[in-house]
């Protein structure tokens, strides 16, 4: 018998319709990103091989060119908030901030001018400067507007947290969520790496979109479920918090069961969707198939 101080976790992956996979190069490309990053002068090895696992279940049927792109995102992204918080802040912490943000915005820029001011953003640029190299037009500009929004959502968060710690209810949280880590430019770059070239009309398909909102709603969830600890602690909100402040007659574990249905309702809402998508012709519909069951994989790999 369980405890009563102790809190169970909802059985996300053995709710979830998809088969999990690794990328078998996770551990010459994990490496790989190490050594890269070490080259930037980041080192946070427990971390890097972390995320590079991470990104080997997220994308397990791309090529080693590709798994590499992503372990080296993955890793660097994810680190982000320990890089950041490791420079030096000067009195005026705001300005300070906002400018590092600048600055990393402008690490998308091509090679030439651009002048780091983080080893982050130094590497953020290297990392760009291959995606360049075979990243179709539409690709780079979603991705481009999608880790924008995800962005200016994150620095919103940080104001509100430092302002007013206000919590959101749950329809602006969604909205909200779709913005940051697990939003549009993390699908995005899905396509990226499975080297498809022909999506550009699907993402203004209302169903198409919807289908990535599903994703990217359980992936969201589901981390928030795994990290509420952290992040109570941090005095932090996440989909937990959101459930509990709209209804205060949850306690925890009755709001990670809740949103642990959520998750689940994502995985059915996922599924109905893929069904309800229309013909867009033979090539197309193959690279549609191949992004859906992409995204499916980043489902399962995130659980």
């Amino acid at each position: 018998m369980a405890n009563m101080n102790d809190i169970l976790l909802p059985d996300l992956i053995g709710a979830c319709p998809f088969k999990p996979e690794c990328n078998p190069v996770y551990e010459p490309t994990s490496n790989a990103t190490e050594a890269w990053l070490n080259s930037h002068g980041i080192r946070y090895k427990e971390s890097i091989h972390k995320y590079s696992l991470a990104s080997a279940l997220c994308v397990p049927q791309c090529n080693p060119t590709k798994a590499r792109d992503a372990s080296d995102i993955w890793a660097l992204l994810f680190s982000v908030d320990d890089i950041i918080d490791s420079v030096p802040i000067s009195e005026h912490i705001e300005q300070s901030k906002k400018q590092l943000a600048k600055n990393i915005m402008e690490s998308f820029q091509p090679a030439g001018s651009f002048k780091p001011l983080t080893p982050f953003a130094a590497a953020l640029h290297d990392w760009w400067q291959r995606i360049l190299v075979n990243i179709t037009p539409g690709c780079r500009e979603r991705f481009l507007t999608g880790y924008q929004t995800a962005y200016k959502a994150s620095l919103v968060q940080a104001a509100n947290k430092r302002d007013h710690r206000i919590v959101p209810d749950l329809n602006t949280y969604i909205k909200f969520r779709r913005d940051t880590a697990f939003g549009p430019h993390v699908f995005v770059f899905i396509e990226y790496c499975l080297e498809l070239d022909s999506l550009d009309e699907c993402w203004n398909n209302d169903v198409f979109k919807r289908l990535v909102d599903y994703a990217s709603d359980a992936t969201s969830w589901t981390n928030d479920i795994y990290s509420f600890n952290i992040e109570q602690a941090k005095g932090d909100f996440n989909l937990i918090s959101v459930l509990m402040h709209a209804d205060p007659s949850l306690n925890i574990q009755q709001a990670l069961d809740r949103a642990g249905q959520m998750v689940i309702d994502c995985y059915a809402d996922f599924q109905r969707a893929r069904k309800e998508l229309i013909s867009w012709g033979t090539k197309i519909d193959s690279q549609v198939e191949k992004f859906v069951n992409g995204a499916a994989a980043f489902i399962i790999g995130n659980a």
